[in-house]
């Protein structure tokens, strides 16, 4: 079964633009941590090369990529 592969990227990588020729969707649609400091990027589904960019981040599933990003570093927390 094919799935999407998932990274969070620092927004600053030097190889960011080299990256993002490699994504689903670029730009103004990759989603930034509050900070904008980090970019989560999915690839193609059938993208399973090990781009050399790459080496260093994470590797994230789905499922993985929902669970890394539910904290208040990538959404704003509710007032209490």
């Amino acid at each position: 079964m094919a799935h999407n592969r998932y990274f969070i990227i620092n927004a600053d990588d030097p190889n960011k633009d080299a990256i993002m020729q490699y994504v689903v969707q670029t730009g103004q649609k990759q989603r930034c941590n509050l900070a904008e400091t980090k970019i989560v990027i999915k690839l193609h589904e059938e993208d399973h090369e090990d781009h050399s960019e790459l080496v260093g981040y994470q590797e994230y599933n789905h499922e993985e990529i929902l669970i890394a990003l539910d904290n208040n570093e990538w959404r704003i927390p509710f007032p209490e």
